[in-house]
């Protein structure tokens, strides 16, 4: 099926971290490919006499799943499971299997009083998580998404991009239209990247100025995702990231917290980190924006060089990260 590119999209999940994902997907146990939902003990029944225009007494996930098996959400559903992305759409309407049953034949439920909801799909498209865009290949990392069974893909730039392109890619859709005249920007391409390739970028940015910039925390050290180390004699000052210079044997140093969006731009600084860099932040007083970001790209062609690597996906990448080679600045040589 070949769906026009104003519909919206959803993110599925296959039980408690995908863990249905091969019995349902790949070993196709009930002799197709299928999805379930899992809405404790609310009956197919209760789902098809509900007001899909009022809030219904269970979950909104099921009558919208119901609602996509009837074709009256058109759209494809999307989950990454078993090193791979799923595209699905739906074959036929949605049944009810007992729990003994599903779990005889498929696997295990969530719940004890589960009554699993059945969707047959058709696999309308499947690659390597190593061949999409990292933000899609970590899409379980949203916990608006990854929290919910059936989810539309909304409120993220970046992932709605993301499953643009893996679309085009497909030949299932023949635009992005989620690239509008105002979203060319370098901060709309800054929101392609996954919070782990954002750090990365900062801690390259860091680096090609003169800074030694270890590996990312990994959320092991609380708040704090990157320490950046100033080995030389002199002080540092880049953009307004001042780093105390190497003083009897001690390096100077600082640590970060760096941040894609929040629903404020006023991201609160923790008392345990120096810098908050944060995309859609207000800039001063220890907070790092877009502008700040845009200022090093300017003059470390190395780091961009690797972000354009990194996003050339996106469509408009060489425009926005062209425009950056128009302004050049003397880098840092200890």
């Amino acid at each position: 099926m070949y769906y026009s590119s104003s519909v919206d999209h959803y993110f599925v999940k296959l039980g408690p971290g995908n863990a249905l994902a091969g019995p349902l997907l790949s070993d196709q146990r009930l002799n197709q490919p299928a999805v379930a939902g899992f809405f404790r003990d609310v009956r197919l029944t209760a789902i098809q006499d509900a007001d899909s225009q009022k809030r219904p007494r269970f979950s909104r996930q099921a009558l919208d799943l119901y609602r996509w098996a009837e074709g009256d959400l058109p759209g494809y559903a999307i989950t990454v499971a078993l090193g791979a992305v799923w595209v699905l759409e739906p074959t036929g309407p949605m049944y009810e299997m007992e729990r003994e049953t599903f779990e005889r034949t498929v696997g295990q439920t969530p719940h004890d009083d589960d009554v699993p909801k059945i969707v047959p799909v058709h696999i309308a498209y499947s690659d390597d998580v190593g061949h999409i865009p990292t933000l899609l290949a970590q899409i379980t990392s949203n916990r608006r998404l990854s929290s919910s069974t059936f989810k539309q893909i909304t409120d993220d730039f970046g992932t709605q991009l993301a499953v643009d392109h893996l679309l085009f890619k497909a030949g299932l859709q023949d635009t992005y239209p989620h690239i509008a005249p105002d979203h060319r920007s370098l901060y709309d391409l800054l929101r392609c990247l996954s919070a782990s390739e954002l750090i990365a970028l900062v801690g390259r940015l860091l680096e090609e100025q003169g800074l030694h910039v270890p590996a990312p925390t990994g959320g092991f050290v609380k708040n704090v995702d990157l320490f950046a180390y100033n080995d030389h004699a002199l002080d540092r000052n880049i953009e307004g990231v001042r780093v105390a210079a190497r003083e009897r044997f001690r390096s100077g140093v600082v640590a970060l917290q760096v941040r894609r969006e929040t629903s404020s731009a006023a991201g609160e600084l923790s008392p345990e980190v120096d810098y908050l860099l944060q995309l859609n932040g207000a800039e001063g007083d220890g907070k790092l924006g877009c502008e700040w970001i845009a200022a090093l790209l300017r003059r470390s062609s190395r780091t961009r060089a690797w972000l354009a690597r990194l996003l050339r996906w996106v469509p408009f990448s060489g425009c926005v990260l062209g425009d950056l080679q128009g302004e050049h600045a003397l880098e840092f040589r200890p």
